[in-house]
């Protein structure tokens, strides 16, 4: 093959291995989809055989060093490592995981219709029947009642550390219902329902409980500066059960169990998110939602609520828009 043909029947391969690369170098190989990670692979691989071609035809050649950018640039891009792990931290915070929420809004919004459906239930039934809380409640689940002196009700469990218990019991319980709500979607989804329905529960019955002691606010100051993060790291996990519920369901050419892992990838990676937040909300729950009346007021921990609520929505609502039509790697 003399010089003239291989370099017209090989340039459009190289553009196409550099317009690649453009891509690669900005936002990593997570951006590529699997179908695009495979002929980068094979771009690489044939142009640094070109190179060794263009080689033996004229040394010194621009093409020569053309080829030898362009195959240096693919290599470190494939086997080099990132010089920053934040950056992909903030990649992976900022970028993919909202675009993923989204495109998963239909199994989180199926999660929140159920434990909406479990509270209003819940509600109901308690504050129209007291009696019936008793019957709703779990046996396990350490219920702070309202009392008549909320203040010192506050105190006393402070004293005795039942409120620690409790706050460590919360972050214990959430944590295993997000990682329970995901993996009993391999029951069909009904696991996780139940669990959503029962997370429903717990909160109409608490709420039915402080309104007709006359204590709502209180209520609503102990649990809504950390339950605006940590509901929906319920309901985000709720949904990616429902995923692999949807896998399970599904009628496909082949066998479940590829299914189930092509699914898996994707619940999982929504169920990494849960984590993060439970942690922010943990905090908030130790520094905001139990600290004293008397060093935080009402009002303040309810602005607190408002304000981490409104900054979650922003999250979800606006990064991420490059990854929003890229497709699953699970898909």
């Amino acid at each position: 093959m003399d010089l003239t043909t291989f370099l017209e029947k090989r340039r459009p391969l190289w553009r196409e291995l550099e317009t690649i690369l453009q891509r690669v170098e900005g936002s990593g190989l997570e951006a590529l989809d699997d179908e695009q990670a495979v002929r980068f692979g094979q771009l690489h691989r044939g142009t640094a055989s070109d190179l060794n071609q263009a080689q033996t035809f004229v040394r010194g050649d621009a093409t020569v060093q053309y080829l030898n950018d362009l195959v240096a640039r693919s290599y470190l891009a494939i086997y080099g490592r990132e010089r920053t792990e934040w950056r992909r931290l903030l990649r992976y915070f900022f970028g993919e995981y909202p675009a993923v929420l989204r495109r998963c809004f239909g199994p989180i919004l199926l999660a929140t219709a159920i434990c909406a459906a479990g509270t209003v239930f819940s509600f109901l039934a308690c504050y129209f029947d007291p009696v019936g809380s008793e019957f709703l409640r779990p046996r396990d689940f350490p219920m702070i009642e309202p009392t008549e002196e909320g203040e010192e009700e506050q105190a006393r469990l402070q004293s005795t550390g039942e409120l620690q218990m409790f706050s460590a019991f919360l972050f214990q319980n959430n944590a295993r219902v997000c990682l329970l709500a995901f993996a009993l979607g391999v029951t069909y989804g009904v696991g996780t329902a139940w669990l959503m329905w029962s997370v429903g529960i717990m909160m109409g019955e608490g709420a039915a409980l402080f309104l007709a002691a006359g204590q709502f606010t209180s209520f609503c100051t102990s649990i809504l500066p950390h339950g605006v993060l940590e509901i929906p790291a319920c309901l985000i996990a709720g949904g990616a059960g429902f995923i692999l519920a949807e896998a399970m369901i599904r009628a496909r050419p082949w066998p479940r169990v590829e299914e189930l892992a092509r699914a898996g990838k994707r619940g999982l990676f929504l169920v990494s998110g849960c984590i993060p937040l439970m942690a922010v909300a943990a905090v908030l729950e130790a520094g905001v939602a139990r600290a004293p009346d008397t060093f935080l007021g009402s009002g303040l921990k309810l602005a607190v609520a408002g304000v981490v609520g409104l900054l979650f929505a922003l999250y979800i609502l606006l990064p991420g828009w490059r990854w929003h039509r890229k497709p699953l790697a699970s898909s």
